[in-house]
């Protein structure tokens, strides 16, 4: 009678043993934002600096143009790259933003390069997973097996996953630590397949072998919705080429003309009357220009960005080209 009681409380602890996972997961998860544990954190740090950098950056174009204008008037002639363009106050605010975006703009660049490679890599994993299931190894044990080969930056972070396992963590809370140090959609989504698969049991094969495909569905509907949105990138750049082309013709063939020409300096007037114009305000007209040009460019490269990837971080890159390009033009040649 006493063997019969003795399992009887077993399975009770485990029970509870299975739902604190899913609650510490859950505070795993929050209190990373996404980064995974100590990864997280250095990843949260080295962005913070990036931005003080750039911080440090714009301070210091804005007090060299402090110091030109100190020197040489308000709209000193500043000569960059053999090229001498004509400057103001406000001029080296937009030259200090433009730059200081840089640095965040590289980070995002190898963020997103990162979190690519990441999700080319994740078929190939779980289709090696499918395939040392065949022999009948344990979920667990096909995952060590895959952690062996090269999956690019993938691969670090299935090292950090054989790790907590090998520390007995179950492995749903390791496969939510990997999500999110992997920090992408993807691997998130294949992370839960994956625990679910483990939870219901079965042939390992075929369950991995389901998630595989289904992985390679989201992939190719992702591709394809790049495929048909990258000509609109094209489409973003001719556009403002030609807003670019129709500024500056406008300003050099129409308004300078205006303001170089004098109408009605004798006095002279038409039936007896008289009639004077006042001279356009070019630097006025040529600053209206300059700020529509930027805010066009800063909206438009963002946009791009979000249509291109699904992430509008993606399209400061963008952005700050189209911006340049504009400051250029307007400080250089108009």
């Amino acid at each position: 009678m006493s063997q019969p009681n003795q399992p009887a409380p077993a399975p009770t602890p485990q029970a509870p043993d299975a739902a604190v996972p899913g609650k510490k997961v859950k505070k795993v998860k929050d209190d990373s934002g996404g980064g995974g544990g100590i990864g997280g954190i250095f990843s949260k740090i080295t962005r913070k600096l990036v931005w003080v950098f750039s911080g440090i950056i714009f301070a210091g174009i804005f007090f060299w143009g402090l110091i030109e204008i100190a020197f040489y008037g308000p709209t000193p002639n500043v000569p960059i790259a053999g090229l001498v363009g004509k400057f103001s106050i406000d001029r080296f605010l937009l030259l200090a933003g433009i730059v200081a975006l840089i640095p965040p703009a590289l980070v995002y660049l190898a963020e997103s390069k990162r979190r690519d490679s990441i999700d080319n890599n994740i078929p190939h994993l779980i289709r090696d997973i499918a395939d040392a299931g065949r022999s009948g190894m344990t979920l667990t044990r096909s995952i060590e097996i895959s952690a062996e080969r090269d999956y690019g930056p993938l691969t670090k972070e299935l090292k950090k996953l054989i790790a907590k396992i090998s520390f007995r963590v179950p492995l749903e809370r390791a496969l939510q630590y990997f999500a999110d140090a992997t920090g992408t959609t993807l691997s998130r989504r294949s992370s839960m397949l994956i625990a679910e698969a483990n939870k219901s049991g079965g042939d390992i094969q075929e369950s991995m072998e389901s998630v595989a495909k289904h992985v390679q569905e989201i992939q190719y509907l992702e591709r394809k919705r790049r495929a048909t949105l990258r000509p609109f990138i094209g489409v973003m750049y001719i556009s403002f080429a030609v807003f670019l082309v129709t500024v500056y013709l406008l300003i050099s063939s129409f308004f300078k003309q205006l303001a170089n020409t004098n109408f009605g300096s004798g006095g002279g007037g038409i039936g007896g009357v008289g009639f004077n114009f006042v001279s356009l305000p070019l630097d006025k007209i040529t600053t209206v220009f300059l700020y529509m040009a930027m805010i066009e460019a800063l909206f438009a490269g963002l946009v791009g960005g979000k249509m291109a990837t699904g992430y509008l971080k993606d399209g400061l890159k963008h952005a700050i080209l189209l911006m340049m390009i504009c400051f250029m033009t307007f400080v250089f040649l108009i």
